[in-house]
């Protein structure tokens, strides 16, 4: 893990960064939303009077489960960051707070694969988005789990 140890750093001058860090080590992972690579950072640090920069970029690559049809998906994540910390009273500078800031701040509450992701059948699960089932056209439209649940009327 990152840490910057400011004794080590002279003031004035950028010094080249890079560090990897492993998603499920650093709690960042959910079910819906998990990493195919470590989260790597590539950037300079700088330390000044009061204040220590460190700027750069952070990449890894994503797996998203779509919240609706459950089609999984890579894709590519590049994030720019500049964070500044105080250093006044401090031996070290810790970023990871701030690597799991960006990385699940970016994350949408709900990943959907696309904006009109039709979703599965409710009773028979066919994926909507590839073919159509005869559930719809029946014009049973309710989980059969929950009709199941509902109260029978009393006669």
């Amino acid at each position: 893990m990152l840490k910057f140890l400011i004794s080590e750093y002279k003031e004035g001058l950028r010094v080249p960064v890079e560090a990897e860090y492993d998603p499920p080590k650093i709690e960042v992972e959910f079910p819906d939303f998990r990493f195919s690579v470590p989260v790597r950072l590539e950037g300079f640090a700088e330390k000044n009077a009061n204040t220590f920069r460190f700027t750069g970029v952070l990449t890894t690559r994503i797996r998203q489960t779509c919240g609706r049809c459950l089609r999984e998906s890579e894709a590519d994540m590049r994030e720019d960051f500049d964070w500044i910390y105080e250093t006044e009273g401090k031996e070290t500078i810790d970023p990871l707070d701030n690597v799991r800031e960006l990385l699940i701040f970016d994350r949408p509450l709900v990943y959907l694969c696309q904006e009109n992701c039709r979703g599965l059948c409710p009773v028979c699960g066919k994926n909507l988005n590839e073919n159509t089932c005869k559930c719809r056209q029946s014009g049973y439209h309710s989980f059969p789990v929950i009709k199941k649940l509902k109260p029978k009327k009393e006669s």
